[in-house]
C-alpha cells in the first residue's frame, strides 16, 4: 500500500495511507489530508490513482505545489522517495507494493537534513590553494564590474521581489539547520541549472567549515574538494565572484577540484552579517558544459545572499539566546541547591544566639559557612573561602561541606579535624585552597577552641569593655589544600555573657565602591565599635549596613559571607 509521510507538525497524520484512490490535501478540514497551514489553500492538491500509478496534481492553488522543487503545472507521476512540497510542507511517497516507480537518483535534489548529506559533508576537504597573478587580475576586473551601475542587469523590482519572497521562505527558520537547507532549497528552485551547492560557515576560531550541501546527482563515496582560494577571496573581498568556464580558470586547482568532478561554470557569494563581516560564502556550480552561470545569475545570487546572511545570522542568535536561557535556568538551580548546603535555620543552644549573612558574587559562590552540632554540649561553627568564583568555586564549595562535616564527626578535637580535612582536599590535587576558621564551642564551660586555616582572624566584642578583641594571626596555618600533613593549632579563650564572636570573609572588607576605594576591616569594624549594637543579629546588621552604604549601586566583587555568635546575657 502507497503512503505519504512527512515530519511538519502541521499534518495530524505524518503516515497517510493512499489506498488506491483519490485523496485531497488542503486546508479544508474536509480534506482527506488535512492540512493545518494558512499559506495553503483550501484545497490545495490531489494525488490520484490511476494505469497502476499514482499522479499528484495542483488544484489552481495560491502558492503552487511541488514535487522535488519544481513547480508543476499538470498532472506529475510520483515514484519512490519522490518528494511532493505544498507551501512549507514536505510530502514523500513511498510505494511499498508496486505502484509507482523509481526516479533516477539524479533528478533526486538532497540537502542538509539528510542524514547521507551529513556523510557528505564531512567528506569536503577545502584545498588551500596558493593565489596567482591571474587570480588578482582577473578578481579585480569582476570586482569592478559588479559594482559597475552599467552591468546592473537584473532589474531593482526583481530583486526587491526575489528578497521578499526568500525572506518569507525564511522568515519561520529558527534554527540554523534549517535555515541552511531551506537557503539550499531556495537556490535550486531559482538555478535550475546549478548541480550542486555548498553553504561555507566561519566558526568563532576562524575555521572554514562547509555546513550544507544539496546536490542533483548521486554523490560518491570520494572526498568533495571545494577551493580555498576563491573562497578566502570573496570573503576577504566581500565581493562575489563568477567563472563561466572553471576548466580554464587559474583561480581553480584545476588537477583535483575541477577534474575529479568536471566542474564548468562556478558562482560563488559572500555572506555578509548585519555588522558588516563575512561570516561564510554561498557556492553553486554545474558539472553540464553547456550551461554558463551568466552575470544577471551573480547579481540574483548575491541579492539572496543577502537576505540570507541576515537569516542565519538571526538563527545563531536565537540558538545564542536559547543557550543562555538554558544556562540561566542552570544557574537558578545551582543557587537554589547550594542555599541548601548552607544552613536553612540557625542552632538551637541554650544562652547562645546565632545571626548570619550570605551574598554570593553570581549566582553560586565560594564562601561558606555551617553549624554543626556535634553533641548536647558542641556546636563546631565554620567559616571558609574557596579560591575564585562562580561554578568551579561552588563546586570545591560543597566538596568542603561534606568533607568538614565528616571529619569533625570521625575525630575528637577542632584540631584534629582540620588536619583531616587539610589531607582529604589536598589527596584530591586541586591545584585550588581554602581558608578556613574553625571554632568548636563549649556550651558546657562556655570555651571557645579556634583553628585558623589562612582566614581572617576571629574578632570578639567584649560586652565588659565594649571593645574588639582580634585574636591573634601567630596561630594560624596555611590554607587546607596546599600542604598535606601539615601541623595545626588551637587557639582558647572564654565567652563571657553578652560577648560576640564575628566571622567573615573578605568579600565584606574588601568591597568596593564607585571609586575603586576598599571598605578596610579596620572601617568595617570601627562602625561595630562606635555602635550601640550588643547582640549578634544587631552586629550583623551594623556590619552589613556600612557594607551596603560603601558600595551603593556597585555590585560585590567577591563572595560575601558573615557569622555572628554569642552568649546571651543572664
Amino acid at each position: 500500500m502507497a503512503i505519504l509521510t512527512s515530519a511538519s507538525d502541521s499534518v495530524q497524520a505524518k503516515t497517510f495511507h493512499l489506498q488506491e484512490r483519490s485523496v485531497t490535501i488542503g486546508r479544508h478540514p474536509g480534506c482527506d489530508l488535512h492540512i493545518n497551514d494558512g499559506s495553503v489553500s483550501r484545497k490545495h492538491a490531489m494525488v490520484d490513482f490511476r494505469d497502476d500509478a499514482y499522479y499528484v496534481k495542483d488544484l489552481e492553488s495560491r502558492n503552487g505545489t511541488f514535487l522535488n522543487d519544481t513547480k508543476i503545472n499538470g498532472p506529475a507521476k510520483l515514484y519512490d522517495g519522490a518528494q511532493v512540497k505544498i507551501c512549507d510542507v514536505v510530502f514523500t511517497f513511498q510505494s511499498s507494493d508496486g505502484p509507482g516507480t523509481r526516479a533516477p537518483k539524479s533528478t533526486l535534489p538532497t540537502s542538509v537534513t539528510d542524514s547521507s548529506v551529513q556523510s557528505i559533508l564531512q567528506s569536503i576537504v577545502l584545498q588551500d590553494i596558493p593565489p596567482t597573478e591571474t587570480d588578482s587580475r582577473v578578481a579585480q576586473i569582476e570586482r569592478s564590474s559588479y559594482h559597475s551601475h552599467r552591468h546592473q542587469h537584473v532589474s531593482a523590482e526583481h530583486k526587491l521581489r526575489t528578497l521578499i519572497k526568500v525572506a518569507r521562505v525564511l522568515s519561520e527558520s529558527l534554527s540554523r539547520d534549517e535555515v541552511l537547507a531551506r537557503i539550499l532549497d531556495f537556490l535550486f528552485e531559482h538555478f535550475e541549472e546549478a548541480d550542486r551547492g555548498f553553504v561555507i560557515l566561519k566558526t568563532s576560531d576562524g575555521t572554514l567549515l562547509p555546513l550544507g550541501c544539496k546536490t542533483r546527482r548521486p554523490q560518491d563515496e570520494e572526498q568533495i574538494r571545494i577551493s580555498k582560494t576563491i573562497v578566502n577571496q570573496v570573503m576577504e573581498t566581500g565581493c562575489p565572484v563568477i567563472s563561466s568556464d572553471a576548466s580554464a580558470d587559474d583561480r581553480f586547482d584545476l588537477s583535483q577540484s575541477v577534474m575529479d568532478f568536471q566542474i564548468r561554470s562556478i558562482m560563488c557569494a559572500p555572506l555578509i552579517n548585519s555588522q558588516d563581516e563575512s561570516i561564510g560564502v554561498v557556492q553553486l556550480d554545474t558539472l553540464r558544459s553547456s550551461i554558463v552561470f551568466t552575470e544577471e545569475d551573480l547579481e540574483l545570487l548575491a541579492t539572496i545572499a543577502m537576505q540570507a546572511s541576515l537569516t542565519i545570522q538571526k538563527a545563531d542568535l536565537f540558538e545564542e539566546a536559547k543557550r543562555s536561557r538554558a544556562i540561566g535556568q542552570d544557574l537558578a538551580l545551582a543557587h537554589e541547591l547550594q542555599s541548601r548546603f548552607l544552613p536553612q535555620k540557625a542552632p538551637e543552644v541554650p544562652s547562645y544566639s546565632f545571626s548570619s549573612f550570605y551574598r554570593p558574587m553570581q549566582h553560586v559562590g565560594g564562601d561558606y559557612f555551617d553549624y554543626v552540632e556535634l553533641d548536647d554540649d558542641h556546636v563546631a561553627v565554620i567559616v571558609a573561602d574557596v579560591v575564585g568564583h562562580g561554578i568551579a568555586a561552588a563546586m570545591l564549595m560543597a566538596k568542603v561541606s561534606g568533607e568538614s562535616r565528616f571529619a569533625l564527626a570521625t575525630t575528637k578535637s577542632a584540631v584534629a579535624a582540620m588536619e583531616r580535612l587539610n589531607n582529604k582536599l589536598t589527596e584530591m590535587n586541586l591545584n585550588r585552597f581554602v581558608t578556613l576558621v574553625l571554632c568548636l564551642l563549649n556550651t558546657k564551660t562556655n570555651t571557645l577552641e579556634v583553628v585558623n586555616a589562612g582566614h581572617m582572624p576571629p574578632v570578639i566584642r567584649r560586652h565588659q569593655t565594649g571593645e574588639l578583641e582580634e585574636l591573634p594571626l601567630d596561630d594560624s596555618g596555611v590554607p587546607v589544600g596546599i600542604l598535606p600533613g601539615f601541623k595545626y593549632e588551637s587557639t582558647k579563650v572564654s565567652i563571657e555573657p553578652g560577648d560576640v564572636v564575628i566571622l567573615y570573609t573578605d568579600g565584606l572588607n574588601e568591597a568596593m565602591d564607585a571609586d575603586g576605594n576598599q571598605l578596610s576591616a579596620e572601617r568595617m569594624l570601627a562602625e561595630v565599635r562606635s555602635s550601640q549594637a550588643k547582640t549578634p543579629s544587631a552586629i550583623k546588621k551594623v556590619i552589613c549596613d556600612e557594607v551596603h552604604r560603601h558600595m551603593g549601586m556597585v555590585n560585590p566583587i567577591d563572595d560575601m559571607c558573615l557569622v555572628c555568635f554569642g552568649r546571651e546575657l543572664s
